[in-house]
């Protein structure tokens, strides 16, 4: 399999790494308090909940903080939560974000979350890594993965430019300018189950593998040009082919040659609207163009060699 980094990711790659803090337990319980600070809840019975949940957060002997779901929290829908921090004085004390944070969820469960009928998926392990580096005003998602005990596995990794989170105005601020740079997205599929991870929106595929395939080939068919070229093209036909229960590696990247901020994204939708309410098409410009525009797409399908042609 072709390995896509994007450059913007290699760069990132050579930096060094930063340690995570050793968590204390009041390191644990301040960071949450301080989440729930910035929410204001008119329930006296929700505050009363929360305060209780923060009141169980412990350390692991490895200095992450976790919390374990009990009897009165299993409406969360997982296990238990860990995670730590990178200079969380910053987040504690300041109000701040940290310049690391890393997170690993246990045992999630999909169709409960997606609040749909129960079907065969197993439950989910999540993990992430995100970083910010404030010199260069990027935010990096170093690595975000979802597992299952099945095969089945969703990496993805990318660097947002334009973040500045040194204080709340220049966080206001980020908030205009802020935009993706890169990205990168590893999809392994062991094909017992369709659609594995679920998550909140009905995308079930549907209908024949002929209908399915067709849905993806216009799709593709709908990108503007220069976006993917003729080689990645045919790995995404290639891909789409095997729907609805694709078995091997799907790999694609997306380069932005100028960041892909949210006026960007705003003027898509607002095109695509325009488009939808009036009947006839008034659009002057396809929202995929106005979407797209700047980016690049890289993709490698490698299927599982007992089932490639």
């Amino acid at each position: 399999m072709r390995h896509l980094v994007p450059a913007a990711l290699i760069a990132f790659t050579a930096l060094p790494a930063a340690a995570f803090d050793r968590m204390s337990r009041s390191d644990c319980q301040d960071g949450v308090q301080r989440v729930f600070d910035l929410v204001s809840y008119q329930s006296e019975t929700k505050n009363a909940a929360i305060q209780d949940a923060i009141r169980t957060i412990r350390t692991t002997p490895q200095g992450w903080c976790e919390f374990t779901v009990t009897n009165a929290t299993d409406h969360l829908n997982f296990s238990s939560i860990e995670w730590r921090l990178d200079e969380s004085i910053r987040w504690t004390n300041g109000g701040i974000p940290p310049l690391g944070v890393e997170v690993r969820v246990f045992d999630v469960r999909p169709d409960e979350m997606q609040g749909g009928g129960e079907t065969t998926r197993p439950p989910v392990d999540i993990e992430a890594t995100l970083r910010q580096i404030p010199e260069a005003g990027m935010i990096v998602v170093e690595r975000a993965v979802m597992e299952n005990g099945a095969g089945d596995s969703l990496a993805v990794s990318g660097v947002f430019e334009r973040v500045f989170l040194s204080s709340s105005s220049m966080m206001q601020v980020s908030m205009g300018s802020a935009a993706f740079k890169a990205g990168l997205m590893t999809l392994t599929l062991d094909g017992t189950h369709e659609n594995p991870f679920g998550f909140g929106v009905s995308v079930e595929m549907r209908g024949d593998p002929q209908a399915q395939f067709d849905a993806a080939f216009d799709t593709l068919s709908s990108l503007p040009d220069g976006v993917v070229d003729d080689a990645s093209r045919a790995e995404l036909t290639a891909f789409a082919s095997d729907l609805p229960k694709p078995i091997g590696t799907l790999e694609v990247s997306v380069d932005s040659e100028a960041g892909l901020g949210l006026m960007q994204v705003v003027m898509s939708m607002a095109t695509m609207a325009t488009d939808i309410m009036d009947e006839s098409g008034s659009a002057t410009q396809n929202p995929m163009e106005i979407l797209f525009h700047g980016l690049t797409v890289s993709a490698n399908w490698s299927p599982d060699a007992q089932n490639a042609d």
